[in-house]
């Protein structure tokens, strides 16, 4: 078993995160059921399935018997792995925000500042990503957020945000709908400074916008939106999030589902590219 791989610059949402995936892998090279190491462990098994999914945090203590009991005796192995547990411990990351964010929201902020590439479809409404915030106040009033709510919703924007900055950034490959900027939330003028703003990004390098026009016609995206980040470490797999009226989600290791999404990027990016350039299509039928 080798040591896990760690950057400085991760979050600890991704620190969780390949913590809970090599003490998985761990189990599955000792050939043992999660209903087996609970029993070994005398745990519940729904523990176990609890630390491997990420929800509760993991005690030191906890991953030293798990590994122990794996069979796990490369001590650098053993130790990184510990040393792991006790920063994703230590530095909360978006736990502050734990009463706004659901899990699989927190999953995706903590993943993006250290993602290779963002491919992101958004039918409806402005990324987050790239809503100014004067335009994200009045979305979020809209959605009947309290104003206490409503600042420490652009609080969590505007730290997300930070990556545009960052150097290296994630490469972005976004589509928008265009109900999403032709409805004009906040108003008009609102609205003309946040296209303004996403054709300032549209010109930056390794910022990709594609704008799919209602013209396009009838196609297998008009549903909810999605967004994919791949990572440079293979052993972070690719993480998908959904995100609809009713409720968000995230997975890991539905590859198949994964490739679906992404194959249906290609597609709508394809479609978005047959209609006409993002500045193109903005200056035709957004700000005529």
């Amino acid at each position: 078993m080798s040591q896990p791989e760690r950057s400085g610059t991760e979050t600890p949402e991704v620190k969780k995160r390949r913590l809970r995936l090599a003490l998985r892998q761990a189990r599955a090279d000792a050939d043992m059921t999660q209903k087996t190491a609970a029993r070994e462990l005398v745990w519940s098994q729904s523990k176990i399935v609890r630390i491997e999914q990420g929800t509760v945090p993991i005690a030191p203590t906890d991953v030293r018997a798990m590994l122990h009991l794996y069979g796990v005796t490369d001590e650098e192995a053993v130790e990184g792995l510990v040393v792991l547990a006790k920063e994703a411990r230590e530095d909360k990351g978006w736990g502050d925000f734990d009463d706004i964010l659901s899990p699989a929201t927190r999953d995706l902020v903590g993943g993006e500042p250290v993602a290779k590439v963002i491919y992101e479809y958004e039918p409806a409404v402005v990324p987050g990503l790239f809503q100014t915030r004067d335009y994200a106040r009045a979305l979020l009033r809209v959605l009947g957020e309290s104003e206490v709510n409503v600042e420490r919703r652009l609080e969590v924007r505007a730290k997300r945000q930070q990556i545009l900055d960052g150097a290296p950034r994630p490469e972005l490959n976004f589509i928008l709908g265009q109900a999403g900027l032709v409805r004009p939330v906040g108003g008009m003028d609102l609205m003309r400074e946040q296209v303004a703003h996403l054709l300032d990004l549209s010109k930056e390098p390794g910022i990709n916008l594609w704008l799919l026009p209602f013209s396009a016609g009838a196609h297998r995206g008009m549903g909810s939106a999605f967004t994919i980040l791949q990572f440079e470490d293979p052993k972070l797999a690719d993480l998908l999030y959904l995100e609809n009226a009713e409720r968000v989600s995230v997975s890991y290791d539905e590859h198949k589902e994964i490739k679906g999404y992404l194959d249906l990027f290609v597609e709508l990016q394809q479609m978005a590219e047959q209609s006409g350039s993002f500045s193109e299509l903005i200056d035709r039928i957004v700000l005529p």
